[in-house]
């Protein structure tokens, strides 16, 4: 999709790779104001007198790895690993190794997808030592998939973007990064590992959680009968609110992880940006007719009076209806990887982490119970029959940061900021990624 060639990395993306990681933490600053850019009021006002500079591909993927790469096998040591080592590694924590957090990105030319799901592994360190630096090249010249041409339709004004944040969002060259997070999948894996005492450490001998619908009087959230042959426990209660809250914030945080890394390595590019809020998620992913967004599906529950974001069609699916017939068959795409031996698992290229010998491993990971897969699709049923939507509570899709980068004006820095505001990464990026070519002067 671009015009990266994988012959080694270049010593520019050399130097920013060897960048002082504390350097990074600590010099990691919001830095808003960009080339082409106006602030027409308040203490700072200036306006830039060059052209904006887009990111290039070599830039764009130094980011899109230090958020998404390939990094190796997740070791999962744990008691009771179940299908969570079979899972591929990348640079940011994920709830029970799922990765359902997808990283989107618009810029000048089109609006683009990370599928890093779909990529294998070669080692168990991936990026061992300097010969494997340039995989970052072939990751983003496979994995990210354009799905629109030309920048985002977003305006920078109300009702997607508040005012606050208009004067710089997804302005020409800037480059805006956004995680977009499908919680159904580990709300299915949740509920089956908190209710099934075959399947999850959480349930042993005393019988899985009882879910109880404290929208509606508390009642059972299809899973009356699971408490009354015992397979659920009566006692150990938990109200479906507290739950879909628990999980949406730990599923949100996957966002935050890679918008922090990415400011991370904005820092060591000496590429300028920040990491923000301050917009409708409905708007922007395309719910409403105020533009198209990143052009989402979205559905009209029984509670809510907004519409409900389910998916892009063919990009980035949610495990709900009407994606799937019923939540039933929803329940067996989310888990259907849960059962996968070790030598099934190698026999598709992956890197086995441990040494126990695969037989032992897998006699010791734990599987999911029919009776417990059976009290899931009753659970999970009950509640998008109730809501008109899964989860009940909170949205199936979720976005809640960006994270753009964009070429600094330096003037503006220099004129109303004291020496500091910038490292020297920015002061001599053009020097070393463009060859000193500098930015042109507006008309």
């Amino acid at each position: 999709m671009s015009s990266l060639k994988p012959a080694g990395l270049p010593k520019q993306a050399e130097a920013a790779w060897d960048y002082p990681l504390y350097d990074a933490i600590m010099g990691r600053r919001s830095r808003r104001f960009g080339l082409g850019m106006e602030m027409a009021s308040g203490p700072f006002q200036h306006k830039s007198d060059k052209q904006p500079v887009g990111l290039n591909d070599l830039e764009t993927a130094m980011l899109v790895a230090a958020a998404t790469a390939t990094t190796g096998p997740i070791l999962a040591e744990t008691e009771f690993p179940g299908g969570m080592v079979k899972t591929i590694g990348k640079p940011y924590p994920s709830a029970m190794g799922s990765h359902r957090a997808r990283l989107f990105f618009t810029n000048d030319t089109g609006v683009y997808v990370v599928n890093g799901d779909q990529a294998k592994m070669t080692k168990m360190r991936e990026y061992e030592d300097k010969s494997d630096r340039e995989k970052i090249l072939g990751f983003y010249e496979t994995y990210v998939q354009k799905i629109n041409d030309g920048r985002m339709d977003l305006p920078p004004a109300e009702p997607g973007v508040w005012p606050h944040n208009q004067w710089v969002t997804n302005m020409p060259g800037t480059t805006m990064f956004m995680p977009v997070i499908d919680v159904t999948k580990d709300m299915i894996k949740l509920i089956l590992n908190l209710c099934d005492s075959k399947a999850g450490r959480y349930a042993k001998a005393t019988g899985g959680y009882y879910i109880v619908d404290d929208r509606n009087g508390m009642r059972p959230c299809g899973n009356g009968k699971w408490v009354e042959n015992g397979f659920l426990n009566k006692k150990k209660v938990m109200t479906l609110s507290r739950l879909e809250k628990l999980l949406s914030d730990g599923m949100l945080a996957e966002g935050a992880f890679m918008s922090q890394l990415i400011a991370l390595a904005l820092q060591a590019t000496g590429i300028g940006g920040w990491v923000y809020g301050g917009f409708s998620s409905t708007v922007v992913l395309g719910g409403t007719p105020a533009c198209r967004g990143l052009g989402f599906r979205f559905i009209q529950s029984r509670t809510d009076p907004f519409p409900i974001p389910v998916g892009r069609d063919g990009v980035f699916e949610a495990f709900c209806p009407p994606y799937y017939p019923s939540m039933r068959e929803a329940v067996d795409a989310a888990i259907a990887g849960a059962t996968m031996t070790m030598d099934q698992w190698e026999a598709k290229g992956m890197v086995k982490p441990h040494t126990a010998p695969n037989a032992e491993f897998d006699a010791a990971t734990v599987q999911a119970s029919p009776e417990g897969v059976e009290c899931v699709k009753d659970i999970c049923s009950y509640i998008h029959e109730t809501f008109g939507k899964f989860p009940g509570t909170v949205d199936p899709i979720q976005l809640t940061l960006f994270a753009q980068a964009h070429h600094l004006d330096l003037d503006f820095y220099d004129k109303h900021m004291k020496p500091g505001a910038y490292s020297e990464t920015h002061k001599n990026h053009f020097r070393d990624w463009y060859g000193n070519k500098m930015p042109q002067e507006r008309d």
